[in-house]
């Protein structure tokens, strides 16, 4: 699954397998289209693409609370899944 909506506001594409793999390997990313996939794309979307790209729950929010965060954003909807 591909999510091109991280891309659409940009000359250069980032393909977003090398989000997954940053996600992966809690490596950091300095570019915005890591904060538009924690905080703009749908909740539901970015299961899907989690699920589709074999990253689990406890790694996304681990990256969420370290890297997306600390940046001064926020998800309510998926810190809310995040505590269920």
């Amino acid at each position: 699954m591909k999510l091109s909506t991280i891309n659409n506001a940009y000359k250069t594409e980032i393909d977003d397998k090398i989000f997954a793999k940053a996600i992966k390997e809690m490596t950091d990313i300095q570019d915005e289209r890591i904060e538009i996939l924690f905080t703009e794309i749908p909740t539901k979307e970015l299961f899907k693409w989690m699920i589709a790209n074999d990253i689990s729950i406890e790694n996304l929010k681990e990256y969420y609370e370290k890297y997306i965060k600390p940046r001064g954003l926020k998800n309510q909807q998926l810190e809310d899944f995040f505590e269920i």
